[in-house]
């Protein structure tokens, strides 16, 4: 496998398609935006005009986007990747979507001739531009040998899930941990101050006890900065909130906790925190909390 595409040049999908030019795949892209598209000249990467276009040049495509309907768009809307014969073609999906969207666009790349694999991603910004991503793999034990070399230039680990679906089962089940996670440390980071203590004395203890994880480290210490600069957008991260919501409510999993933390995210997208990164809930807390957000 030589020449590689990329659908999608957000946070992730850049640094993704850099890292697989660094290590020498021949890599074109494309873009909603040209713009992002033109601006990787620079690394060496061509850009194309669409996701058809990415089809007919590349041995394998990486879809990187942002939800359901973005997915559909790129695979089976106007010049999408299945308008184009995908014969011998390998399409990986690490955008996170529901499983419903994985299965059908699944279906329509084996229509089209091509190859599948169920390939979502732990990680944000920084794990991408460090290749240290962890690939969520459902799919063909096969497909998984073909596209190692490539996943292994934007990431550390493949954990193997089993059937294509599965990867985008995992990965929706590591955002709804994720995002409880922040959600318990914005009201302890809060619940803290409100009765006193030093946030950064709260932070010394959690991180010298068996409660010590480096998202909490990572994001405890970009909430006491005031650091809401994106590496996970709280937008996207609502989005994942509400696929894990509606997955949970058809499976009959009882989630009353992201029940109500979806209620936080919602505020805090009517406050216009939706391009912050999803530490910015701690702002809706401290507000709930009658205290100034700074």
């Amino acid at each position: 496998m030589k020449k590689v595409g990329f659908i999608g040049l957000g946070i992730m999908g850049r640094a993704m398609a850099i890292n697989a030019a660094k290590a020498g795949f021949e890599v074109y892209v494309t873009n909603r935006n040209a713009e992002k598209a033109e601006a990787l000249r620079a690394y060496g990467i061509a850009p194309l005009p669409s996701p058809r276009a990415i089809a007919d040049a590349c041995e394998a495509v990486v879809v990187m986007v942002t939800g359901p309907e973005a997915l559909a768009a790129v695979t089976t809307g106007e010049q999408g990747l299945a308008t184009a014969s995908l014969e011998g073609t390998l399409v990986i999906n690490s955008s996170t979507v529901s499983v419903d969207s994985t299965l059908q666009t699944a279906k329509a790349v084996t229509r089209a001739g091509g190859h599948f694999l169920d390939a979502p991603v732990s990680g944000s910004r920084i794990p991408a531009e460090t290749a240290q991503l962890v690939f969520l793999i459902g799919g063909d034990a096969e497909q998984l040998q073909v596209a190692t070399p490539l996943l292994g230039s934007m990431g550390k680990a493949n954990v193997v899930c089993g059937e294509i679906g599965n990867g985008t089962r995992m990965k929706l089940a590591v955002n709804l941990l994720l995002a409880n996670m922040l959600g318990a440390l914005s009201e302890t980071l809060v619940f803290s101050q409100k009765m006193g203590l030093d946030p950064q004395h709260l932070m010394e203890a959690v991180g010298n006890s068996v409660l010590n994880a480096p998202i909490l480290k990572m994001k405890g210490d970009a909430m006491l900065q005031r650091d809401f600069h994106p590496h996970f957008p709280l937008d996207l991260a609502f989005k994942d909130i509400n696929l894990i919501l509606q997955e949970a409510g058809e499976l009959g999993s009882a989630m009353p906790q992201t029940a109500a933390l979806r209620e936080v995210f919602s505020s805090a997208m009517a406050h216009d925190y939706g391009r912050d990164d999803l530490a910015s809930i701690l702002k809706i807390i401290e507000s709930m909390s009658g205290l100034e957000p700074q």
